[in-house]
């Protein structure tokens, strides 16, 4: 039996979950890729009033999650199981999804790019306690200009 460390308690797990069902259903998503936009709409979901945002409701967000498995495996380049997401383990990841970077050329902030997104892989590859790369950061090339 592994060590566990419990932050958040089971009242506070729950409160969090609900809110974020009341703001799937409420305030909804905005989902910019017209084909899943339109894929969603034909299963059913509606959108707010803006047609903007897809509103998820709680039936469907419930149902989602009690589909989701509760562990999987990622699988290196040539196919072979490389570690297990979910139950006990615990990975360390570096980063969540920033937009922009510090260039440690420059030491200017500035949007993130592909270049970038190499560079990282390589960094990620070469240390021995990250269990795979997370997405540190969102390249704006495939994006429309903020």
């Amino acid at each position: 039996m592994r060590p566990s460390l419990n932050v958040l308690s089971p009242d506070l797990i729950n409160q969090i979950l609900d809110e974020a069902r009341r703001i799937l259903s409420e305030i909804g998503i905005e989902v910019r890729g017209p084909a899943l936009k339109e894929r969603l709409l034909a299963h059913g979901l509606l959108t707010d009033a803006s047609g903007e945002r897809v509103l998820f409701p709680p039936d469907v967000v419930n149902k989602a999650i009690a589909a989701a498995p509760a562990a999987f495996a990622l699988y290196d380049r040539e196919g072979a199981p490389y570690t297990e997401i979910g139950g006990d383990r615990v990975h360390f990841t570096p980063g969540s999804s920033a937009l922009r970077v510090l260039d440690h050329r420059t030491q200017q902030v500035r949007p993130a790019n592909s270049t970038d997104f190499t560079e990282y892989i390589r960094l990620c590859d070469g240390l021995e306690h990250i269990a795979y790369p997370s997405t540190a950061f969102s390249t704006n090339d495939d994006i429309e200009p903020q």
